[in-house]
């Protein structure tokens, strides 16, 4: 395969950050577009400089023979039937995180990618986010030791002017809760469950206090402790509001903060959507010794690195990272974190 011909799914917002990685790659062409507002499209195909086939039915693009693979840029409640569908048309499938609103749904999905060929995989631009693989691979080489303890937090604010503007509809499904089974903790949380997963491994059960306010989407301020399986670590991830503040950066109106702890030290990941703090992107401290490491840390080098993966697994005939399996335990953790404060237990996680 000379190049990898693709079609996007979905030109609202979030295919600002997900495709000039697709565009940039030398093994990929983006042979069509699909969105219900075909004039949206055609406006994208513009902006990109690029001559696709436009479509406004998800269906009449799985007839094109011209097509390879599909990037599913679309509301969480359509994933399931359209990750389906495309498996079963011969596409090769990536899908914007969630993964799916049940798993229920993750099971037809598991179905679907067993009984086909086709690489399958969900987008996650934080696990392609140069600091936090520094940070992974730090943690690979021994740098602090076994982690015992991954912190994660997220401070939501004021946007700034320069911020991407969601589109009118972005909102709209997200704030549905019969489209959508949770707020912030779900939809953005979920970045985070993937990344603390992908650095200390599988979580076991989880423990969490959920704050539910008239914005179904706000979920702050909430907190929550993992107990990873077979190790003892702890993950810790909170979320809170600061909304008489601006938060500084190009992207969000979110600010991150990760540390990883080992009987060696601590690692720290300082920035991710945000750039609140005056500091290097990743830091090693090991007592008095600190080391700083400036590696990329513009966000959109995440949703590069996803892109270039994809391409590189359909090339290349290799599994991807955010395999079915890998997802689906992730979705656990997502939903785990509302039934866990709505029920006042610990649940645990079941085996994927």
């Amino acid at each position: 395969m000379s190049k990898v011909r693709l079609a996007i799914v979905g030109c609202g917002t979030i295919s600002q950050l997900n495709v000039p990685g697709y565009l940039e790659h030398p093994g990929c062409e983006i042979v069509a577009l699909c969105d219900l507002n075909e004039t949206r499209a055609i406006s994208k195909a513009k902006e990109w400089q690029i001559d696709p086939q436009i479509y406004t039915n998800y269906d009449s693009l799985l007839e094109d023979d011209s097509v390879d693979a599909v990037e599913l840029l679309s509301p969480t409640h359509l994933h399931a039937s359209q990750i389906i569908s495309g498996l079963a048309s011969g596409k090769h499938i990536s899908c914007q995180k969630p993964i799916a609103t049940s798993m229920e749904e993750v099971r037809q999905i598991r179905e679907a990618v067993q009984k086909n060929d086709s690489i399958f995989r969900i987008t996650e631009n934080f696990l392609y986010y140069p600091p936090i693989l520094k940070a992974k691979e730090l943690i690979q080489d021994d740098a602090i030791g076994t982690p015992s303890l991954v912190r994660i937090r997220t401070i939501r604010g004021l946007g700034s002017e320069t911020m991407i503007r969601p589109e009118k509809d972005a909102y709209v499904w997200r704030r549905d809760p019969s489209k959508n089974p949770g707020g912030m903790l779900f939809d953005d949380g979920w970045h985070k469950y993937a990344t603390a997963i992908s650095w200390v491994g599988s979580v076991e059960k989880v423990t969490s206090m959920v704050t539910r306010t008239k914005d179904f989407l706000a979920d702050t301020p909430s907190a929550a402790v993992m107990k990873v399986k077979d190790r003892d670590c702890l993950i810790t991830i909170d979320y809170s509001s600061a909304s008489e503040m601006t938060i500084r950066g190009k992207y969000y109106n979110a600010d991150e903060f990760f540390e990883i702890i080992g009987p060696k030290g601590t690692i720290w990941v300082t920035r991710c959507t945000g750039e609140l703090l005056d500091m290097p992107p990743v830091v090693l401290v090991k007592g008095n010794e600190t080391t700083s490491y400036n590696v990329p840390s513009d966000w959109i080098e995440g949703f590069k690195g996803a892109a270039k993966a994809f391409i590189d697994s359909i090339i290349k005939k290799e599994s991807p990272d955010m395999d079915i399996d890998f997802s689906s335990q992730v979705l656990q953790v997502a939903l785990a974190m509302y039934e866990s404060s709505d029920t006042e237990s610990t649940v645990h996680i079941k085996e994927v």
